[in-house]
C-alpha cells in the first residue's frame, strides 16, 4: 500500500500488521444472509434503506402485519449504520429553546422524540440482541479554546434546569480526573451519552425485520420511483420492478437520483474514523476510566471513544473537501497524539470514511413529499434519531396517525440538487470559527 503524501505538522500513522480500510465492527457483526432472488411484485410498503431507519420501520411495520420490501444498493451495514462510531446521546443540534422559537409544537416534539430515542435504541437492543453491547456512559465535552467554556457554562445550565440530566463542569487542573488528553480548557461532563456495537446492532435489527416477515433485498439499488395514477407507487430495481401502496426513503446521506425531491435536501458529508490496536489497560484507564463518550467543541470536530476490547476509535470531519482516506487517516493519527502523545507507539488497525447526512436547518426530518414518505438528515446523531424516527415513520404508515414532528418545513438550497458545491467555503468559513 502506498502512503499519501501528509500536510506539514501532521505525522504517518504507523500501521498494524492486520490493517484494513473497512469498519473494524465488520470483524464480528453478524449480519445475516438475505434474499438474492427477486422481490415479491407487489407490498403494502417498499423502504428505500436497510440502515437503523429502514430496519427500524420495517420492524414496525412488519409487528402491524404488513408485507415489506427492503432495499438497499449495497449489502447491509456498508453505509452509515456500519460505518458509524457507535456513540449515542439525546438531544439534536438546536437546543429546546430555538426549537420552541421558531418550530413552535413540533420542534417542541422532535426534541421530545430525541431524548425517547436513547431509550428506544436500549430497549429495542436488549430485546433483539444482548450482544450489541448497549452501555450508558456518560459523555465528556472538550473545550478546545477558553472562549468554548462560555459555551459549555450556558448548555451545563440548559441541560441540567430544562432536560434534567446530571451534568458538571470541570476546570482546566480537573479534566484530568476523566482523561489524560492534553490541549484543553475544560470539560462538560453530562450523563447524557452511551454506546453500542453499531454493526451487531444493525445485524439484529436486520434478523428481527426478517423474522416479521420483511423481505431485504441487497445490491438493488431503487432507480426510479413514480407514482401510479390508481394509487401507491412503482419502483424500479436493474433486476425488477415492485408495485407499493406506501414508500418510505430511508436513506439518510445516501439518497441519490431516484428521489431527487429528496436528494436535494439532504447533504453528504464525508466523516473520517481510525481505530488503534488494542492499548491495555493502562493506557485504556489514560484516555478514559469511566469508558466515556468524548468529543471537542470544534466546529471540525473529533470524537473518540473506547471499544470494548480497548481499541482507541478517534474520528472526526478533516476537510469539507474531497481527501484521501490515507490522508485523512494521517491527520486524524496526528491530532490524536496532539491529545494523547502517550499513544506515539500504537498502530493503527483499521481505518475508513462514510457519508453524514446533514440538512439545511440542522435538523433530523420525517414527512411526506409526493406522497412519498421520508426519515432522514439526522446530522451525525443517527444511531439513536435514525432509529427513533424509522419507529415512528413505521408507525405513521401502519396507522395513518400523523406524528408532530412530520409537520416541520424540509428546506433546501435554491439550485442544489445534490452536489455540495458550497461545502469548501463553509469549510474555511469554520475552520475559521475554530481558531476564534
Amino acid at each position: 500500500m502506498t502512503t499519501a503524501t501528509v500536510a506539514r505538522g501532521s505525522r504517518e500513522a504507523p500501521l498494524s500488521t492486520e490493517y484494513r480500510e473497512e469498519p473494524v465492527w465488520w470483524r464480528d457483526a453478524g449480519f445475516p444472509a438475505v434474499q438474492r432472488h427477486s422481490p415479491t411484485r407487489e407490498a403494502d410498503v417498499a423502504i428505500i434503506g436497510a440502515g437503523y431507519t429502514g430496519l427500524c420501520a420495517a420492524l414496525t411495520l412488519g409487528r402491524h402485519g404488513k408485507r415489506v420490501v427492503v432495499f438497499d444498493k449495497d449489502a447491509i451495514g456498508r453505509g452509515a449504520s456500519g460505518r458509524n462510531a457507535g456513540m449515542i446521546h439525546a438531544g439534536l443540534r438546536r437546543d429546546i429553546e430555538w426549537l420552541e422559537r421558531h418550530r413552535g409544537a413540533a420542534g417542541v416534539a422532535l426534541h421530545a422524540a430525541s431524548v425517547d430515542a436513547v431509550r428506544y435504541v436500549a430497549t429495542t437492543a436488549a430485546a433483539i440482541d444482548a450482544g450489541a453491547c448497549f452501555e450508558e456512559c456518560g459523555w465528556l465535552y472538550l473545550a478546545h479554546r477558553p472562549s468554548a467554556m462560555r459555551r459549555l457554562r450556558s448548555q451545563e445550565r440548559t441541560r441540567r434546569e430544562r432536560l434534567e440530566e446530571d451534568t458538571q463542569l470541570l476546570e482546566t487542573d480537573a479534566v484530568v480526573q476523566e482523561t489524560a488528553a492534553h490541549g484543553f480548557h475544560g470539560a462538560l461532563r453530562t450523563s447524557n451519552g452511551a454506546s453500542i456495537h453499531p454493526a451487531r446492532y444493525l445485524a439484529a435489527l436486520a434478523r428481527a425485520a426478517i423474522a416479521t416477515g420483511a423481505e431485504i433485498h441487497e445490491r438493488a439499488g431503487v432507480t426510479d420511483v413514480v407514482r401510479r395514477a390508481t394509487g401507491g407507487f412503482t419502483l424500479t430495481t436493474p433486476g425488477a420492478s415492485l408495485a407499493a401502496r406506501d414508500v418510505l426513503v430511508a436513506s439518510n446521506g445516501y439518497t441519490d437520483a431516484a428521489v431527487p425531491q429528496l436528494r436535494r435536501r439532504v447533504i453528504p458529508i464525508g466523516s473520517y474514523i481510525i481505530v488503534t490496536e488494542p492499548l491495555g489497560d493502562t493506557l485504556a484507564a489514560q484516555v478514559s476510566a469511566q469508558r466515556r463518550m468524548m468529543s471537542d467543541t470544534r466546529n471540525f470536530l473529533h470524537y473518540w471513544r473506547l471499544t470494548p476490547d480497548h481499541r482507541m476509535l478517534f474520528g472526526g470531519r478533516t476537510s469539507f473537501t474531497p481527501v484521501s482516506l490515507q490522508r485523512a487517516r494521517d491527520l486524524l493519527y496526528a491530532a490524536m497524539l496532539d491529545m494523547y502523545p502517550q499513544l506515539t507507539a500504537v498502530r493503527v488497525s483499521n481505518a475508513w470514511t462514510g457519508f453524514v447526512g446533514f440538512t439545511f436547518d440542522q435538523l433530523p426530518h420525517l414527512g411526506r413529499l409526493g406522497g412519498i414518505t421520508y426519515a432522514l438528515g439526522y446530522c451525525g446523531s443517527g444511531v439513536a434519531l435514525g432509529s427513533k424516527l424509522g419507529a415512528l415513520a413505521g408507525q405513521w404508515i401502519a396507522t395513518g396517525e400523523t406524528p408532530a414532528i412530520a409537520r416541520m418545513p424540509f428546506p433546501t438550497l435554491p439550485g442544489y440538487t445534490g452536489r455540495p458545491w458550497f461545502l469548501p467555503v463553509a469549510g474555511r468559513y469554520f475552520q475559521l470559527r475554530d481558531r476564534l
